[in-house]
């Protein structure tokens, strides 16, 4: 399985036109003050799906969706109970 973080973090960059390494840094920042609105958000989850090669959506509630860190902290949790 690749590395979750570097997946993680590359998807919000995409989103968010800073780099992986920007992403990890400003980790503990709201994604909507970084610039992330629910279309991105789709798009980030959709292409972390992808990249991990989970067999089913992602579903992760509201507090895993705050920050970087909290999104890869729960992406964590998913991608490890499948």
């Amino acid at each position: 399985m690749p590395d979750i973080a570097q997946v993680v973090f590359h998807a919000l960059s995409a989103q968010l036109s800073l780099t992986p390494e920007q992403v990890s840094q400003r980790a503990q920042e709201d994604l909507g003050a970084l610039g992330l609105d629910s279309h991105g958000l789709m798009r980030v989850l959709l292409e972390i799906e992808k990249a991990l090669g989970l067999a089913r959506s992602l579903e992760l509630d509201d507090a895993a969706l705050a920050t970087p860190q909290s999104m890869l902290d729960g992406v964590r949790a998913v991608a490890g109970s499948t």
